[in-house]
Protein backbone atom coordinates (compact mmCIF):
# COMPACT_ATOMS: atom_id res chain seq x y z
CA UNK A 1 0.00 0.00 0.00
CA UNK A 2 1.01 3.42 -0.96
CA UNK A 3 0.76 6.44 1.34
CA UNK A 4 -0.27 9.89 -0.41
CA UNK A 5 0.83 13.46 0.27
CA UNK A 6 -1.14 16.58 -1.66
CA UNK A 7 1.10 19.75 -1.57
CA UNK A 8 -0.76 21.98 -3.86
CA UNK A 9 -3.41 20.40 -7.09
CA UNK A 10 -0.19 19.42 -9.10
CA UNK A 11 2.27 18.34 -6.59
CA UNK A 12 1.73 14.81 -5.00
CA UNK A 13 4.05 12.31 -3.16
CA UNK A 14 2.97 8.96 -3.16
CA UNK A 15 5.94 6.81 -1.87
CA UNK A 16 5.45 2.88 -0.23
CA UNK A 17 3.65 2.91 2.37
CA UNK A 18 6.77 1.85 4.89
CA UNK A 19 8.38 4.94 3.39
CA UNK A 20 5.54 6.78 3.92
CA UNK A 21 4.89 6.38 7.55
CA UNK A 22 8.56 6.20 8.05
CA UNK A 23 9.06 9.33 6.68
CA UNK A 24 6.29 11.44 8.53
CA UNK A 25 7.32 9.38 12.14
CA UNK A 26 10.31 11.14 11.65
CA UNK A 27 9.18 14.83 10.62
CA UNK A 28 6.89 14.48 13.36
CA UNK A 29 9.83 13.72 15.92
CA UNK A 30 10.99 17.30 14.92
CA UNK A 31 8.01 19.19 14.79
CA UNK A 32 6.57 17.58 18.19
CA UNK A 33 8.52 19.89 20.82
CA UNK A 34 7.47 23.27 18.98
CA UNK A 35 4.47 21.84 16.67
CA UNK A 36 2.94 19.15 18.80
CA UNK A 37 -0.42 19.38 16.63
CA UNK A 38 0.70 19.40 13.55
CA UNK A 39 2.98 16.61 14.71
CA UNK A 40 0.12 14.53 15.57
CA UNK A 41 -1.29 15.64 12.22
CA UNK A 42 0.98 13.95 10.81
CA UNK A 43 1.01 10.73 12.72
CA UNK A 44 -2.59 10.42 11.92
CA UNK A 45 -2.10 10.43 8.57
CA UNK A 46 0.38 7.49 8.69
CA UNK A 47 -1.29 4.34 7.12
CA UNK A 48 -1.80 1.86 9.77
CA UNK A 49 -4.12 5.36 11.12
CA UNK A 50 -6.31 6.28 7.95
CA UNK A 51 -4.79 4.45 5.29
CA UNK A 52 -2.11 6.96 4.60
CA UNK A 53 -3.34 9.95 3.28
CA UNK A 54 -2.47 13.56 4.03
CA UNK A 55 -3.69 16.53 2.46
CA UNK A 56 -1.33 20.07 3.12
CA UNK A 57 -2.71 21.69 0.20
CA UNK A 58 -4.66 24.33 2.71
CA UNK A 59 -1.88 24.82 5.08
CA UNK A 60 -0.43 28.22 5.60
CA UNK A 61 2.76 29.51 4.20
CA UNK A 62 4.06 28.88 7.31
CA UNK A 63 3.25 25.93 8.46
CA UNK A 64 4.80 24.78 5.13
CA UNK A 65 8.08 26.10 6.16
CA UNK A 66 7.91 24.29 9.31
CA UNK A 67 7.28 21.34 7.45
CA UNK A 68 9.99 22.29 4.55
CA UNK A 69 12.48 22.65 7.91
CA UNK A 70 11.32 19.15 9.27
CA UNK A 71 11.60 17.21 6.42
CA UNK A 72 15.61 18.37 6.58
CA UNK A 73 16.34 17.82 9.66
CA UNK A 74 14.72 14.45 9.36
CA UNK A 75 16.82 13.97 6.44
CA UNK A 76 19.69 14.64 8.68
CA UNK A 77 18.84 12.34 10.92
CA UNK A 78 17.70 9.63 8.39
CA UNK A 79 21.26 10.31 7.05
CA UNK A 80 23.26 10.02 10.12
CA UNK A 81 21.75 7.06 11.14
CA UNK A 82 23.09 5.30 8.19
CA UNK A 83 26.48 6.37 8.49
CA UNK A 84 26.55 5.16 11.93
CA UNK A 85 25.15 1.63 10.99
CA UNK A 86 21.40 2.12 12.80
CA UNK A 87 20.27 2.36 9.17
CA UNK A 88 20.11 -0.67 6.54
CA UNK A 89 22.14 0.44 3.41
CA UNK A 90 19.40 -0.56 1.15
CA UNK A 91 16.72 1.01 2.62
CA UNK A 92 18.23 4.09 4.08
CA UNK A 93 19.41 4.73 0.49
CA UNK A 94 15.72 4.68 -1.13
CA UNK A 95 14.25 6.42 1.89
CA UNK A 96 16.63 8.97 1.78
CA UNK A 97 15.77 9.41 -2.26
CA UNK A 98 12.00 9.70 -1.51
CA UNK A 99 12.44 12.19 1.72
CA UNK A 100 14.37 14.36 -0.41
CA UNK A 101 11.92 14.33 -3.39
CA UNK A 102 9.18 15.49 -0.79
CA UNK A 103 11.35 17.91 0.54
CA UNK A 104 11.62 19.17 -2.98
CA UNK A 105 7.97 19.08 -3.00
CA UNK A 106 7.22 21.16 -0.06
CA UNK A 107 9.60 23.64 -1.06
CA UNK A 108 8.08 23.85 -4.77
CA UNK A 109 4.84 24.51 -3.04
CA UNK A 110 6.24 26.80 -0.37
CA UNK A 111 7.62 28.75 -3.59
CA UNK A 112 4.21 28.46 -5.34
CA UNK A 113 2.62 30.17 -2.09
CA UNK A 114 4.63 33.18 -2.14
CA UNK A 115 4.19 33.73 -5.06
CA UNK A 116 0.64 33.59 -4.72
CA UNK A 117 1.14 36.08 -1.46
CA UNK A 118 2.96 38.70 -3.48
CA UNK A 119 0.31 38.71 -5.76
CA UNK A 120 -2.55 39.94 -3.48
Amino acid sequence: MAGTLEVTEELCWMPAGWVFDTVLEHMAAELHPQEPALAARLLAARTEANGGYLDLRDVDLKTLMRLVHAAERAYGRIKGEWAHGDAAPAFAEGLLTQLQQLRDMLQAGQKARMGVALLL
